[in-house]
Order: structure tokens, then C-alpha cells, then sequence
């Protein structure tokens, strides 16, 4: 993943004027115009103009912002809404909607299942079970659920504790919850074994093919 902050030399918390500044020093910088025939300096133009139309852009500056975190590219800038069950439910989605745009394969598990757990803190959690918001409750579970099909068996098992709290009394999620993670586990082993069969069936087919060709 491209760090735009670093091609336009400035950090990542830059003020919508520190980064039109940046743009324009480096844009007159590597013109192409200035630089006739010069394949790296046209190149540096480029990524600097692609790094300016996206963080210029807050809407696009704030999805590459929760891609740059997923990946373990920064650190995660502090929330400064007031905390609310809805507000809660509002950053899950976006959450999955960044991910939705993302390759996962890329993604830090760790920096996932950091997001995950920040959303479902202490003081989260004690803002959720007070307003006791049943509807609000099973979409935040729902949602985080989502999220969490994109990390490996290893990163689940705090994440699904704290699930487990935020479902209380309400059987039906906690059910859903456990056919997740039973289903996740499940996987994992056959992930495990995987390897194994390909094996097997490896060798099987090299103990046939040398009978068929004793036969024959």
C-alpha cells in the first residue's frame, strides 16, 4: 500500500492547508514541464498527484486512513464523537465498509482484531450494556461478526468473550455467536490437516501409478 503521507513528506495528522502546501511545492518540483525527459521526476509527479487527490478529499482521505491502520501502516487516530450505542453501530459499519474495499489478504490480522477489540472496550461495552439497546446491541454484534470472518482462529478468542458480555442475557446471539466460532474452528482444523490429505492422496497416486506400471 502506497503511504501518501510520506510522499507528500508530511505526518499523518497534516491540516487540510499543510497538505494543499505540500502538493504544491512538490508539484512545482517535478513538473514535467521543469524536467523534460525525466522519467523519475515524471513518475514523482504522478504519485504525488495521487497522493493529493486522495487525502484532499476527506471522504476518500478517511477510507485510505482506516485502510493505512488495517494494514499496520499507523497508528489509529482517537475518535472524538461523543460515544453512543449508535455512534458505536456507526464506526462497525464503516469498519466493514472499509474492509468491503480493501484486500484483506494484505491486511494486519493484529491491526483488525485491535480495531475489533477497541470497538468492544471496557468503556464501550459499559456504554452498551447501560443503554441496554437490544436492537442496537445484535446490529454492533452483527456487524463485528462480519469484520471477524476476515481474521485467523487465533484472534478470535478475546473478541468472543467480549461478545458474549455484550450479548447477556439474549440466548438467540449467544447461540449465533457460538455456531460462529465452532464453525471457525472447524475450518482451522481443516486447515491444519489440509496439507496432510494432499499428501496422502500425493503418495496414493504415486502407489498407483507405479502398480499400473508394473501391469503394464
Amino acid at each position: 500500500m502506497k503511504d501518501h503521507y510520506k510522499t507528500l513528506g508530511i505526518p499523518p495528522a497534516a491540516a487540510p492547508t499543510e497538505i494543499k502546501k505540500a502538493y504544491r511545492v512538490l508539484a512545482v518540483k517535478y513538473h514535467p514541464d521543469k524536467n523534460p525527459n525525466n522519467t523519475l521526476a515524471e513518475a514523482a509527479f504522478k504519485e504525488i498527484q495521487e497522493a493529493y487527490a486522495t487525502l484532499s478529499n476527506p471522504e476518500k482521505r478517511a477510507i485510505y486512513d482506516d485502510e493505512r491502520w488495517l494494514m499496520g501502516m499507523g497508528s489509529k487516530t482517537r475518535y472524538t464523537e461523543a460515544i453512543t450505542p449508535a455512534w458505536l453501530l456507526k464506526v462497525s459499519k464503516e469498519m466493514n465498509d472499509s474492509l468491503a474495499k480493501m484486500d484483506t489478504y494484505r491486511m494486519s490480522q493484529r491491526a483488525l482484531q485491535q480495531y475489533i477489540l477497541l470497538i468492544l472496550s471496557d468503556a464501550h461495552l459499559g456504554v452498551l450494556l447501560q443503554h441496554d439497546d437490544a436492537t442496537t446491541n445484535t446490529a454492533i454484534i452483527q456487524e463485528l461478526l462480519r469484520a471477524s470472518k476476515q481474521l485467523e482462529i487465533q484472534y478470535l478468542r478475546e473478541i468472543d468473550e467480549r461478545l458474549v458480555t455484550l450479548a447477556a442475557k439474549d440466548t438467540t446471539l449467544q447461540q449465533a455467536i457460538t455456531t460462529f466460532m465452532e464453525s471457525r474452528m472447524r475450518k482451522a482444523r481443516q486447515e491444519r490437516l489440509q496439507p496432510y490429505f494432499i499428501i496422502l492422496i500425493t503418495v496414493l497416486l504415486c502407489v498407483l501409478m507405479y502398480f499400473y506400471g508394473k501391469l503394464h
